[in-house]
């Protein structure tokens, strides 16, 4: 198996040794291209309350945070290492009551109705149990008019994709179309989905 391969397959719920070597590539310098590309399109607020659903490492809650120095940023993911990870990662902000980081399954979250402005999901979808459930709950804990943003290395239109998907397992990777008729379903608007065509980078940005 190769090494993306082997990335692919332990970022769906790192454990142990390899699911903590895991983490920290997330946070590396090899995974900086999509988010780099991701928030220079976003322009926030100082201020807001987001959500970072599957938050890995913690690497984009940093960022969040620097982005948003007044605001405050939750990092949830269903693994007990990345929560300690997260956490460590952004341990000044978590102590001085600027970050919360929370065990839970993304189509069941822990968190109640209405309380973010910002939601992102960086990564993550392809190892959900249902699209739909995850997007359901991302409208369920989003103000009105809140927005989610949801950032793919792999937008499901390169035919490696589905080989690699295969190979990894369980794991699904979406195409920009079955991703926006979910976010249609679970009651989202103003749908943008933006491509990086070389890359096969993929951000869909839709509001509550």
């Amino acid at each position: 198996m190769g090494k993306i391969h082997r990335y692919y397959r332990r970022g769906r719920h790192p454990r142990g040794f390899w699911g903590r070597r895991a983490l920290i590539a997330m946070n590396g310098k090899r995974h900086k291209a999509l988010p780099d590309w991701v928030f220079d399109q976003l322009s926030l607020q100082d201020n807001l309350r987001i959500l970072d659903m599957g938050c890995g490492g913690g690497g984009n809650i940093k960022r969040l945070l620097e982005m948003c120095p007044n605001g405050h940023v939750t990092g949830l993911d269903i693994s007990k290492l990345a929560v300690e990870m997260t956490t460590d990662t952004n341990y000044p902000a978590v102590k001085d009551g600027f970050c919360l980081v929370v065990g839970g399954n993304a189509v069941q979250m822990p968190l109640a109705k209405e309380i973010f402005d910002l939601v992102t999901a960086f990564e993550t979808v392809y190892y959900w149990s249902t699209l739909e459930g995850g997007f359901t709950e991302a409208h369920r804990v989003l103000k009105p008019g809140g927005m989610l943003v949801i950032a793919n290395e792999l937008d499901g239109l390169d035919p490696d994709d589905e080989i690699l998907a295969r190979r990894v397992g369980p794991m699904r990777v979406y195409t920009p179309d079955e991703i926006e008729f979910s976010l249609k379903e679970a009651g989202f608007t103003d749908i943008s989905v933006n491509r990086d065509e070389q890359r096969h980078f993929l951000c869909i940005t839709a509001k509550k």
